[in-house]
This record gives structure tokens, sequence and C-alpha cells, in this order.
């Protein structure tokens, strides 16, 4: 039995204990259903990708008990109508069809122990949802039908005014295609409110990674990054808000990562909002180590960052600078939304092409929200990539 299965039956295991106090059969229950209509074209497939993706989550949280609070979560994933597409990423050199990597796959989901005894301390041990920040760096890659979930522990202490404090570790990740791989990450972070609408944050996360990702073809691509970030509001003009953003960052080798892991990162954005409607600018930079190394983030949000087509799933080693401009407008319960993407490379200055991404959300009634998003990617003059298309239709119900 894996650790994760060890993980897994210690959250159960502590249910029989707890359910000993009269008041812990209070709790709270909760359901997803998620269909998706996905239809994916990419210049160098012959086929075009077609059909449906589904998820369905099911959840429970105990009451308190001396401090105690138990959360189980089971998940089923599956296809519906026609299944004309690819979901293994090893598959993508024999496959006629572009990747949609949501395969199918039932087990458990979150399952963890929470102790909240003493004042401002929480700490979760069992398998998490890890998304810190803005899910840049760590997160659990929500978009897909299955979500990136971690094994571990956390310790969070918010006993300081203004301030919350991170610390975890976890021995193991299930990832989005359901499949649970060994990882040595730990993650520290350090989240300050100087002022009503600013937040300052410092961190540091150690990834080890026993086995090589596809991202560099390195033999060890094990890394360390610590970096800040400041966001907030700057100023206030009625119902006209100036939200801001800056992000600063180094990726370094960590415990036998390749020495060509060395890259810088930044990010700058500002705009105009309101609730019904946002216009801003953003600028992002994922260094290159003289065309050596593009910085590769391999546990981020890729749906939250460089476009929804995922073409930057994986940086070229020149490295990656995203110059977009974002665009909302709510009408009632309509939302639409837009971003457009200018790519070039970070060392040689290549065009790397142009995305844009455009999507309508509609809330139907509460906890129930129809999405339909299509991204375009185009590729530039400095490098040969293929065209992408890809259209999403999402149902999302939840209960309550």
């Amino acid at each position: 039995m894996g650790r994760s299965a060890w993980l897994i039956v210690a959250s159960l295991g502590a249910l029989p204990a707890l359910a000993a106090a009269q008041d812990f059969a209070g709790g709270q229950f909760w359901s997803e259903l998620r269909p998706r209509w996905n239809h994916i074209e990419e210049s160098d497939k012959r086929e075009e990708a077609s059909g449906g993706t589904v998820r369905a989550i099911a959840g429970w949280r105990s009451a308190r008990w001396n401090g105690l609070r138990l959360t189980v979560e089971g998940i089923h994933a599956d296809h519906w109508g026609r299944d004309d597409f690819n979901d293994t990423p090893a598959d993508i050199p024999i496959s006629p069809y572009p990747l949609l990597p949501d395969p199918r796959h039932t087990g458990v989901n979150r399952a963890y122990v929470e102790y909240a005894g003493l004042e401002g301390l929480t700490a979760r041990a069992g398998r998490l949802r890890v998304a810190l920040d803005n899910h840049r760096w760590v997160s659990d890659n929500d978009f897909r039908q299955i979500p990136q979930l971690f094994d571990g522990a956390t310790l969070e202490y918010a006993g300081l005014e203004s301030a919350r404090l991170t610390a975890g570790y976890f021995g193991q990740l299930r990832s989005t295609s359901g499949e649970t791989e060994d990882i040595r990450l730990i993650v520290l972070n350090a989240a300050w409110n100087p002022l009503p609408g600013h937040a300052v944050a410092a961190f540091a996360y150690f990834h080890d990674q026993p086995s090589t990702s596809p991202f560099t073809g390195f033999a060890d691509e094990s890394y360390r990054v610590y970096g800040a970030r400041a966001e907030g509001v700057a100023a206030r003009w009625g119902d006209i808000e100036l939200p801001y953003v800056a992000e600063i960052a180094r990726q370094r080798p960590h415990a036998g990562g390749d020495a060509r892991i060395d890259a810088r990162y930044w990010r700058a954005g500002a705009g105009l909002s309101t609730k019904q409607w946002t216009l801003r600018g953003d600028y992002e930079v994922r260094g290159s180590n003289d065309g050596l190394y593009g910085m590769q983030i391999p546990l981020t949000d890729f749906y939250g960052f460089n476009g929804w087509t995922l073409k930057w799933f994986t940086v070229a080693r020149e490295g990656l600078r995203d110059g977009w401009i974002t665009g909302r407008w709510a009408i009632g319960p309509v939302t639409l939304y837009g971003e457009a993407h200018r790519f070039r490379s970070d060392f040689g200055d290549l065009d790397f092409g142009r995305e844009l991404d455009v999507g309508v959300t509609w809330e139907i009634v509460p906890r129930a929200v129809l999405r339909l998003q299509h991204a375009r990617y185009d590729s530039g003059s400095g490098r040969d990539y293929p065209e992408i298309r890809k259209t999403w239709l999402t149902l999302s119900l939840n209960y309550p």
C-alpha cells in the first residue's frame, strides 16, 4: 500500500473516535456536477478532438470535536457522448488527436484531519488542496476535471495581527491524470496586510522531483524558488478602483537539480476596475539562463497564466515574456471576459506569437453557472509552433 493510501486510511480511521462525540453528527455535506464539452484543433494533428468530459464530487465535513474535524471527499471523472480525443500524455507522439488530459478516474479526492484547538493555529494532515497566493507556484489546477492534490501536512498560524504564516511538507502528488507520484515538496509562505486593501507575501518553495518530468529533458529537474509579491488597490475614485500587482522570484537548482536551472521571474500589472467592468494590463517574464534553460513551473495553475491554450505548459529554453490586456464586463447575470496576449522570448527577443482568449459566463441561478470559452494561439516568426484552437462549454452545478 502506497503512502497516499496510508494517509487516507489514517484520516478515515479517525472517524469512529470522533463519532463518539454527540455534536459530531452535525457537519456539512456538499456536491458538484461539472459536465463539459471540448473541441480542440492543432495544426500538427490530422484529426480534431471533440467530446464530453464530466466530474462528480461529493464530500462531507464533520462538526468540530475538541478542536478536531474530519473532511472526506470522493470523485468520479468520466467521458460522455463522443470521445474522439487522446487523454494520455504518453500517446501524444502517436495519436492523431490533440491531447485532452481528462481521463476516467474514480477514487478519493480530499481526505484529511484538521486540528484548530490553539488560538490562531490550524494543522491539517491527509490529502489536501494546496493553492497558495495567486496559484502561480503551487495550485490545485482545478480547471481540469481531476484536480491536482497533495498528500502531506500543513501548519498555519494566524495569531499575529494582520499576518498569516504557512508551512507544509508533501510526500506525494495526485496529478490531474488521477495518478499518484512521489515528490518531496516544502512550502513556506508569510502573508501580511500592512494597510487595508494591500497584501504583501514572501515565499520559498522547495520541489525535489525524484522522477524526471517532461519539461526540459534534464536528468534531475528539482528546483527551489523564493520571492515576494505585493498586490492591492492603489487608489479609489468612487466606485472605480486602481488594482495593482508586483512580484519577483528566483529559481535555482535544489537537491541535485541540474546546474542549468537558474532563472529570474517578475510580473507587474495594473488597471481600472469596478463591480461591473475591468480593464488592465500585465507583463510577466519567465526568465532564461542565457538560452540554456527557460523557467518551468510544473505545479502552477496552467489555465490562470499565459493563455488558455496551454501552449506554454513547457517553456522553451529561451524563456518567455508575456504582455497581455484583460477586459471584463458584467451585465446582470452575464459576464463577458477577454485576454489578448503577445509572446516573445526572454533570451534572443524571438517572436513567439499571440493568443486571444474570450469567454462568456451566465449565472443561471445561484450555484448553477454556464460558461463558454474559446482560445486561439497563432505562432510568430521566431519559432514555427502549431496553431491551436480550443473551445469549451462547461456547466457547473453545486450543492448547497
